[in-house]
């Protein structure tokens, strides 16, 4: 089965082509359409997603195939279940480079909150009750700082692809 992809956005970015792939699995290749229009994306920067990931995931040039493939499969699976909260009453914050946020902020929502890719977050005067009733999660952030008060191993329970926790 052939399918033809088109990878852009803008038929003028040069990083961008149409490309032609064979042996694509009619099954996933439906899944991925759905994934697709469900958040609002096109195939192809679901697909872009997709294989940065997984390139990600490859690490070094040596790495093993199947490595790479379990460490993609873990990722997908929590992309599930961020695209599977998306229903449940939480507010996103997502997508950013630093965040410093206090405990008031984090209170004031009303409903519990999940930070997902970003690369620093900062709270501030967070305490252990307030991230046991008001933190859902915590997704793929390269570094979180708390205060050295908080529980690190209970602060971890709600962490996932976090690369390091450090305490201020």
């Amino acid at each position: 089965m052939y399918y033809m992809l088109d990878m852009s956005n803008n038929q003028q970015d040069e990083n961008k082509k149409t490309v032609t792939i064979r042996g694509v699995n009619r099954d996933l290749y439906e899944r991925m359409v759905n994934v697709a229009r469900n958040s609002g994306k096109t195939v192809g920067e679901v697909m872009n997603q997709a294989m940065m990931t997984f390139l990600g995931l490859a690490g070094k040039v040596g790495e093993k195939i199947d490595e790479a493939t379990q460490k993609a499969i873990n990722v997908g699976k929590a992309f599930v279940e961020g695209y599977n909260e998306a229903g449940k009453n939480i507010f996103i914050v997502s997508d950013l480079e630093e965040l410093r946020i206090t405990k008031n902020e984090i209170i004031g929502l009303g409903k519990p909150v999940s930070f997902r890719n970003i690369k620093r977050l900062i709270l501030d005067d967070i305490d252990q009750q307030t991230i046991d009733q008001y933190i859902d999660s915590i997704i793929t952030v390269d570094e979180v700082v708390v205060p050295s008060s908080v529980n690190k191993l209970l602060l971890l329970q709600k962490c996932k692809f976090v690369k390091r926790v450090v305490t201020i």
